[in-house]
C-alpha cells in the first residue's frame, strides 16, 4: 500500500486500486483500522455508485443508465468525482441529469458534453453548472447584437449587456446560434476558466456565472470546446481580484465551496492603502451578500492551504469596494464554520481566522 495505490488479495483474487478510484480513501482507512469486513464493499465501485444514487441509476454491462437512458461518460465522471470528494448527498447529481434531459435539443446536449468534458466544472445542489465569463471593466459585455431579443438584463445603445453580480441575463433561445461550425456568432457566451480569463484580460472583469444545462444551445468547434452558447445565465460573483478556478465537485450558495491552491502570499500586506473603518456596522443581507461570502470563503481557504491564518483586516483589504466592516466579516467567517483567535490585547481588526479544526500555525 502506498500514497498512490493499494494492492491486495481479496477472496482469492488480486485487486489494484489507484488513488483516483472513488473508494481509495475509504479502502485505505479500512485497512489501517483493520476493518476487513468493509474491504469487499470498497473494492466494488459498482456497488458504491448504486448505493450513492439510491435507485436513480442502474449499471448494466459496465454502462450507467438513468431511467433506462444511457449516461454519457462526462456525466459518469461527474458522479465519480463526487464520490472521490466524499460527498454523501446524490441530489446534486440527480438534479444535474434531470436538467440535461430537459434540454429540448439532442444536438445541444451532445455538444454540451464536449464543453463539460474540457475541464470538470462544478455543479450546484440544484443541478446547474458553474462557468466563467470575461467582460469589460465596467461589467458591460465586449460586444452587442441589435438583432438579439433580450428577455432579462440591461442593455445600452450599442446593445451590450450589463453583467452585474446577482443579475440574470436571458435572451430568446432562437436568438442563439445553434450551428457549432460558426465561430463568432450571436448568443450569450460562457467559457472555461482559461477562455474567460483571456477575454477579461488584465483590465477587464472575470466573472463566475451559473447556467442551467437546459439552456445550453451550442459549443463552437473553433474554440476547442472551451466556449458555450446559452440562452440564459446568472452572474454569481466577480472573481477578478482572486482569479482562482473552482476545483470542487459541488458548490453550495449557502456554504460556498470555492478556490484552489494559491501561491499568492500577502500575509504581510500593508493595509495602509485601505481606509475602511473597522467599527461594528449593520450588514444588510442582499444580492451582493452571497458574492461577498463566496470571496471571503475563497480567500480564507486559500490562506489556510498556505498554512497562514489571515486577520480580519487582511480579509477586509481583499474586499475592495465592499462596505463590510471587520465586525461584518467576523460574523461571516463564524457562520462559515471558521474559528477566531480571540485576544483582548489586540484590536478586532488583527483577530486571526483559524481553521475549523485544531490546526494552528505560528
Amino acid at each position: 500500500m502506498s500514497e498512490e495505490s493499494i494492492t491486495c488479495i481479496w477472496e482469492g483474487k488480486p485487486h489494484s486500486v489507484r488513488k483516483d478510484n472513488a473508494n481509495f480513501a475509504l479502502l485505505r482507512q479500512a485497512l489501517f483500522n483493520a476493518e476487513y469486513d468493509k474491504v469487499g464493499e470498497y473494492l466494488d465501485i459498482k456497488k458504491a455508485v448504486v448505493d450513492f444514487v439510491d435507485g436513480e441509476v442502474e449499471i448494466k454491462d459496465e454502462v450507467v443508465y438513468y431511467h433506462g437512458n444511457p449516461v454519457h461518460g462526462v456525466v459518469v465522471e461527474k458522479l465519480l468525482e463526487m464520490l472521490r470528494a466524499g460527498l454523501k448527498d446524490s441530489a446534486p447529481f440527480v438534479n444535474y441529469i434531470k436538467r440535461l434531459m430537459l434540454n429540448p435539443s439532442s444536438n445541444s446536449v451532445e455538444e454540451l458534453y464536449t464543453f463539460l468534458g474540457y475541464k470538470s466544472l462544478p455543479i450546484t445542489p440544484e443541478g446547474k453548472v458553474l462557468g466563467y465569463k470575461g467582460v469589460q471593466s465596467n461589467f458591460w459585455s465586449s460586444t452587442g447584437n441589435a438583432d438579439t431579443v433580450v428577455v432579462q438584463g440591461e442593455t445600452n445603445e450599442r446593445h451590450q449587456i450589463l453583467n452585474e453580480v446577482g443579475s440574470t441575463i436571458e435572451v430568446q433561445r432562437r436568438c442563439v446560434d445553434d450551428n457549432k461550425d460558426r465561430g463568432c456568432s450571436h448568443g450569450l457566451h460562457i467559457g472555461s476558466y482559461d477562455y474567460a480569463e483571456g477575454w477579461a484580460g488584465s483590465d477587464g472583469k472575470l466573472l463566475l456565472v451559473e447556467f442551467d444545462p437546459e439552456d445550453a444551445v451550442s459549443v463552437p468547434t473553433c474554440s476547442n470546446y472551451q466556449k458555450l452558447r446559452v440562452s440564459k445565465y446568472k452572474v454569481v460573483a466577480d472573481i477578478t481580484e482572486t482569479r482562482e478556478e473552482l476545483n470542487k465537485a459541488v458548490y453550495n450558495y449557502n456554504q460556498p465551496i470555492y478556490g484552489s491552491d494559491s501561491n499568492q502570499d500577502d500575509s504581510n500586506q500593508d493595509d495602509s492603502d485601505y481606509d475602511y473603518d473597522c467599527e461594528e456596522d449593520d450588514y444588510f443581507w442582499n444580492e451582493e451578500a452571497d458574492a461577498n461570502t463566496l470571496a471571503i470563503r475563497n480567500y480564507v481557504e486559500n490562506k489556510h492551504d498556505d498554512e497562514v491564518n489571515p486577520t480580519l483586516k487582511q480579509i477586509q483589504s481583499r474586499m475592495k469596494g465592499s462596505p463590510l466592516s471587520c465586525g461584518d466579516i467576523q460574523d461571516i467567517v463564524v457562520s462559515l464554520g471558521f474559528r477566531l483567535d480571540h485576544n483582548e490585547d489586540v484590536p478586532l481588526s488583527q483577530t486571526m481566522v483559524l481553521r475549523n479544526d485544531s490546526t494552528t500555525w505560528g
